[in-house]
């Protein structure tokens, strides 16, 4: 059965149909997208998802591939428990509204939801960094800071339908003020809005930016220049994740750490280091063999949309 997952964020849809592993093995992605979008509300987010499955149909029936029989979701947006309704979307201007059924019923085939972050995870743990692994967890630095716990390749849900929101860790409660509303979390210091918060108060970045308005990507070189402010800014985000993770790693002891998020993957150099070496000097259970992977997800623009193919192909299957 080929089957479709999509990821939306603010601005963009990325896609694929997968096959199904027993025909083609390891290279299962038959088909790609990835677009801009203009959501804004209910109706325009089913008719963009739409609209992302009917090329991807387009595609296979030019290649002479199957249609799609199931599709998986993966959505940056707070789910219920069961994933049937999106609680709030606040980049898609979406607030209570029975999302699945509604796809579901548009496509007239089974869909699967959700969120972004679960999808990416599981994405990586099916085909990615984590393959093989039993159990794994996610920090993907982007606008902000997501993350996700997977167990023998599901994820981890919780009472609320809002486990695995790793971003929003404290790592200091009088830190920064996060945009959950909280202080300290590990967002508040490493996710790309907090970086270009703290760009703006650096002149070397400033001056590299066209618009005078200072982002991550011109915080990171500034620091490959030398600028040490701009340095200190990336060392300081490397250390709130590595704080972050020292609290995560014995809470789910994961076999591998999946570190992702377009900020973190752009700007490894500045961040990596930092990472690796607060947790090689501060580890918990220091007394405890802890053998384990620290890696950079594989997958690209197009991971949260395989994890959520995957989880499409396995709901089908139950």
């Amino acid at each position: 059965m080929t089957t479709a997952g999509l990821d939306i964020g603010g601005t963009k849809i990325a896609g694929v149909a997968l096959a199904p592993a027993a025909a083609v093995g390891d290279d299962r992605v038959l088909a790609r997208l990835h677009a801009p979008h203009a959501v804004a509300g209910p109706a325009s987010l089913v008719d963009a998802l739409e609209g992302a499955v009917r090329e991807l149909d387009a595609q296979l029936a030019a290649a002479g591939h199957p249609p799609i029989r199931a599709v998986g979701l993966a959505i940056a947006a707070w789910l219920t428990v069961d994933r049937e309704v999106v609680t709030w979307a606040a980049h898609l201007g979406v607030r209570e509204f029975a999302l699945r059924a509604a796809l579901a019923e548009r496509l007239g085939v089974p869909v699967t939801i959700d969120n972004d972050a679960n999808g990416y995870l599981v994405g990586e743990a099916a085909l990615g960094a984590a393959r093989g692994a039993r159990s794994a967890i996610l920090i993907a630095l982007g606008t902000g800071v997501g993350g996700a716990f997977v167990l023998d390749g599901r994820p981890l849900i919780g009472a609320h339908g809002l486990a695995g929101e790793l971003g929003h860790v404290t790592v200091d409660e009088s830190g920064p003020l996060c945009s959950c509303t909280a202080r300290g979390c590990i967002e508040a210091y490493a996710g790309g809005n907090a970086l270009a918060r703290d760009a703006a108060g650096i002149p070397a970045a400033v001056a590299l930016a066209p618009d005078g308005v200072a982002r991550a990507e011109h915080a990171a070189a500034a620091a490959r220049a030398g600028d040490a402010a701009a340095i200190a800014l990336f060392e300081r985000a490397g250390r709130a994740v590595a704080a972050g993770l020292r609290r995560l790693l014995p809470a789910f002891d994961p076999e591998v750490v999946v570190l992702g998020g377009r900020v973190l993957l752009e700007c490894t150099d500045l961040l990596l280091p930092t990472i690796e070496r607060e947790l090689a000097d501060h580890a918990p259970l220091q007394g405890v063999p802890q053998p384990r992977r620290l890696v950079l997800a594989e997958l690209g623009g197009h991971a949260a949309a395989i994890g959520g193919a995957v989880l499409a192909e396995r709901a089908a299957e139950r």
